[in-house]
Parts: C-alpha cells; structure tokens; sequence
C-alpha cells in the first residue's frame, strides 16, 4: 500500500507525501543522488517545513554541494507552489527557502562517510546553509561546522 492509499492518512497528510515523492524522484533523476529520507513539521496539519534528505554516490566539495543543496531547496519549493492543493494547510504563503530541510550525507564511491576534512554533511534548513564535517577519531562528533546564508550561497554561486 502506498502512503497515499492509506485510509488513516488526513487530506493535508497526503498532500504532503505526494509533494515529497514527487520532488524526491525528480532531484534523484535531475543529480543522480538517491533519497533517503522524507520528513514534515505540521502541527494541527499546518505545513511549517518539509523535509528531504539524500545520499551522495560520490564526494562532494563544499561547491558542489552549496549549488545542490540551493537547487534541490528550489526544486521542493517549486513543487509545493505547483500543487495548488497544499496552499490551505501551510503555515504561511507564500512558501520559501524558509521553510525547506535539505539535508544530503556526503560519501565516497564505495559508500562510506567521510571525515575532516572532507565534509560529511550539509544541509539548508530555515534559510542558513550547514557543512560539517567528522571527526576522523570519533564517527559520532562533528569537528568542524560551517555556515553561511542562503543569500550568502547564491552570491557565491553567482560569482564563480
């Protein structure tokens, strides 16, 4: 059974996993990274944020993902205001940057995650964009943690 044939799921809950699938399989498709996880902050069934996160099949440089992470932000977006249904449960309209997770987990091509200082993940979340990377002695502490403003990324990415 789908999610959205599930009897027990609200309007606004299938909407919301419409909008995730949907995106998922065109950012899959579009840069070859492959999802991994989906996510929604809704309290009351009021779409605050939504939530995608994918793995790399293969290292990233902090370029790289700085251009992904912008894109696929945009992409989720541009799908929420595509799908004129969704409008009356979100938080508030209209839907932006602010309001988008994108988180991407960084791996070498046999899969495995990296450490500093390659960066390990990196994610846009309410409009500031993260890069951390792992301490190479303990896999479950971050060592170093970058960031910088959405705004900030794209006047990067519009000035290389």
């Amino acid at each position: 059974m789908s999610h959205n044939e599930d009897p027990y799921l609200s309007q606004e809950e299938r909407l919301v996993n419409s909008v995730l699938e949907s995106t998922a399989k065109v950012i899959k498709k579009k840069y070859n990274i492959k999802p991994s996880g989906e996510g929604a902050a809704m309290p009351e069934g009021i779409i605050g944020e939504l939530t995608l996160t994918f793995d790399t099949n293969d290292k990233l440089s902090k370029e790289q993902l700085r251009k992904l992470l912008i894109e696929c932000a945009k992409e989720l977006v541009a799908q929420v205001k595509m799908n004129n249904s969704i409008e009356p449960f979100l938080a508030k309209t209209p839907f932006s940057i602010e309001n988008v997770q994108i988180i991407i987990y960084n791996h070498d091509k046999e899969g495995r995650g990296l450490r500093d200082p390659e960066i390990s993940t990196a994610e846009i979340s309410h409009g500031v964009l993260t890069y951390r990377t792992l301490d190479p002695n303990d896999r479950f502490r971050f060592k170093n943690q970058f960031e910088e403003t959405y705004n900030e990324a794209v006047n990067v990415l519009q000035n290389q």
